[in-house]
């Protein structure tokens, strides 16, 4: 694992999947004591937020008592816009931690400076362009991290993956759960084996709150038809971020169907090998189904068993993974290779395992000199 890094965080985005499972994932990485500060879109029953934290549909109890504190106190009238704060108790250690909420949906208005905030979070997915995001910045944070992928050229940055490329950027963007799981896949057959140059995704995905329950109207035609009784095709953006971070991939194409389960997804990653590249990868290790296994599990024992995981399931269940930190859980009985194409099938909590990273990347990411 990483060493605790001592970034001060605050999320923006209250209620929405991914703020509650970074916060749950801060809880369960002993972290909550880095986060100094949470904001939902506009003032909120505190008793309520409490409630739906302390019990989530998905995972559960929440690792820690949740309380809250109405803002007509003393504490909350140091800071503008607070209405309150969520307490939490680990009853374990005996620790409490006390954080204000703040009802304000505009970054620039946020006491960020006065907060001490080293990174904030932006788990709306509405500050998805470096001109958005400097809001946040605006507001005293030194770092900006979107947990979703970028509609501009921000970098990003997948820590343990690219993470050398982030020399303290101001504004980053850690993609999508998709491409957080197909990630390290490739980038442990590139270090044993060689880079592919051709990638063929196509995630069987859990549902997400784009999407209606019955059929309604949205912005985006496949996000309008029922979630409950529909599997739904549509792009994913994890290849254009797969590309942006690994560029020596020259095509990859994919797509994403949404099915009608809560949370748990399955990625099938095809991959064409160079023959040229193959020959020259100086463990001159060729391709086959134990050469594959070989390398995803050196690369999985080696430092990253936080990121990737060998099942040795006889087969691979969604509910399998929900709850699971790792980004990649690969079914090691679903690894095919015919001719230079290898096909990989590995599970992911698209929520949570994602979330687990984000934080453990807030609170060990270089700010910006």
């Amino acid at each position: 694992t990483m060493a605790s890094g001592s970034n001060k965080l605050f999320i923006a985005g209250f209620g929405g999947r991914i703020f509650s499972c970074i916060l749950r994932a801060l809880a369960n990485q002993e972290a909550l004591d880095k986060l100094v500060g949470v904001s939902a879109s506009g003032p909120k029953d505190l008793s309520e937020m409490a409630e739906k934290l302390d019990h989530d549909s998905t995972h559960r109890a929440f690792p820690f008592r949740v309380g809250y504190i109405n803002g007509n106190t003393p504490l909350a009238e140091q800071y503008k816009d607070c209405f309150g704060f969520l307490t939490f108790f680990d009853k374990a250690n005996d620790q409490s931690y006390v954080v204000p909420v703040f009802g304000q949906p505009d970054p620039e208005k946020l006491p960020l400076k006065e907060l001490g905030v080293d990174v904030a979070i932006d788990a709306t997915g509405k500050f998805l362009t470096k001109e958005l995001a400097q809001g946040f910045l605006n507001a005293g944070a030194k770092k900006v991290i979107m947990t979703a992928p970028a509609k501009d050229d921000t970098p990003l940055i997948i820590y343990r993956i690219n993470g050398h490329k982030d020399t303290g950027f101001p504004i980053v963007s850690l993609a999508s759960c998709t491409t957080n799981c197909a990630a390290p896949i490739v980038h442990a057959l590139s270090e044993f084996l060689c880079m592919p140059k051709t990638v063929f995704l196509n995630t069987t995905h859990a549902v997400t709150n784009s999407q209606k329950m019955l059929d309604g109207n949205n912005k985006k035609l496949a996000n309008s038809y029922a979630g409950l009784n529909n599997i739904v095709v549509t792009d994913t953006g994890a290849t254009k971020s797969l590309q942006k971070i690994f560029p020596e991939i020259k095509k990859a194409t994919g797509i994403s169907c949404r099915v009608p389960v809560a949370d748990g997804s399955i990625l099938s990653l095809v991959m064409e090998f160079d023959e040229e590249d193959l020959d020259k990868n100086p463990l001159k290790n060729k391709l086959s189904t134990e050469s594959v296994l070989a390398a995803l599990k050196l690369f999985a024992e080696e430092k990253y068993s936080d990121l990737l995981k060998i099942s040795d399931r006889k087969t691979m269940i969604s509910t399998y993974v929900i709850g699971r930190p790792e980004t990649s859980i690969v079914d090691q009985n679903h690894i095919e290779v015919i001719g230079n194409m290898v096909r990989i099938v590995a599970g992911y909590d698209n929520e949570y395992a994602y979330s687990y990273h984000a934080a453990k990347s807030a609170v060990n990411c270089p700010l910006p000199q």
